[in-house]
């Protein structure tokens, strides 16, 4: 019987034990993945995660790279990102790194040069390119079908409910921003996926000594402007559409097989990706795993990802301002001294 490629998850939050671990237990039921090992600073965390993959919690990340392992997933906090996956990759290791992959262009291209200097694998962990939809969208746009794009608009967010372990997940230090670097790498990942880099952009957020839980972005393209909004307040429907001369398409938010479009001329359809009943949300993170181990060509590109990270690094760095017309004057002015405290 030939053994699964052994895994190591570093960061056992919310991301590893709702979607990972689902993914590996697939996988290994598969005989996919062999031995699972797994370190987080907090060892109750570690000791949970380890439970639902039936593997080995250890005490330190050095521990972990000491046993060595096909494939390093990294999911800790995004400051942590560059220096252990670049460890690991120096320990010989592959590593699939949870989005966003690095905080800023300059770390994003040390991971990428320690691949290549290494001889190892890395792969990104921007799940919605697995999902069925969003390939079929992305070969739509690329088609012409819907003529010549003319305009893009995205909401996504709502009401905070993401089960986080601690307030870091607030902290500018440890998370490198707020709704923009959460969300908005997956949002704005999937835009130079479909559309490529943008000429202009323009950048607010409501960002006020802190991290912004809204904020508003145009994206500015040779024939049409893509605005995206996103909130962790503001409950709308999580709907990105794409209009073109000659018909247009609206996609869910998160749903990976469904979408609707409309050819001038015909009636609006609605499209389903899936191609199994057993296939499921959870089966991206399947997929992005097999990708991203030994032989495995599945996986991210990295090679696309630095453009989206360095977009966001250059929005923070543009930042203006929300207008937030309910603040008074007075408000208004302490708000601005805030913003500029970052």
């Amino acid at each position: 019987m030939t053994l699964g490629t052994d895994v190591a998850v570093v960061g056992c939050g919310a991301v590893s034990t709702l979607y990972y671990a689902p993914a590996l237990m697939r996988l290994r039921r598969g005989g996919v993945v062999g031995r699972i090992t797994a370190f987080d600073p907090d060892a109750g965390r570690a000791h949970t995660f380890a439970e639902l993959v039936d593997g080995k919690p250890v005490g330190s990340f050095d521990e972990l790279l000491e046993l060595g392992a096909g494939l390093v997933i990294v999911a800790s906090p995004p400051m942590l990102h560059m220096a252990q996956s670049i460890a690991a990759m120096e320990a010989g290791m592959d590593v699939l790194c949870e989005k966003p992959l690095a905080i800023g262009a300059a770390q994003a291209q040390a991971m990428i040069d320690a691949a290549t200097r290494t001889g190892t694998r890395l792969s990104a962990g921007y799940v919605r390119r697995q999902f069925p939809a969003t390939k079929a969208i992305g070969d739509i746009v690329r088609s012409g079908l819907l003529g010549e794009i003319t305009g893009v608009t995205c909401f996504e967010g709502g009401p905070f409910a993401w089960p986080v372990a601690g307030p870091s997940y607030f902290s500018r230090s440890s998370s490198g921003g707020g709704v923009l670097q959460d969300i908005g790498t997956h949002c704005l990942d999937l835009l130079h996926w479909w559309f490529g880099a943008p000429d202009r952009f323009d950048y607010r957020d409501d960002a006020f000594g802190g991290v912004e839980a809204n904020c508003l972005v145009r994206l500015d393209y040779p024939s049409f402007r893509a605005t995206v909004r996103l909130s962790r307040d503001w409950a709308q429907p999580n709907v990105y559409r794409i209009a073109g001369s000659g018909g247009w398409l609206a996609w869910q938010v998160n749903d990976p097989f469904n979408y609707e479009f409309q050819v001038l001329g015909n009636v609006p359809a609605k499209v389903s990706m899936m191609v199994s009943d057993k296939d499921d949300f959870q089966q991206a993170f399947v997929r992005q795993i097999e990708g991203a181990l030994p032989g495995g060509t599945g996986g991210a590109s990295v090679t696309s990802v630095p453009a989206s990270v360095s977009l966001i690094e250059r929005c923070y760095a543009d930042r203006i301002s929300m207008h937030l017309p309910w603040l008074a004057p007075v408000e208004a002015a302490r708000a601005e001294s805030l913003a500029g405290s970052r």
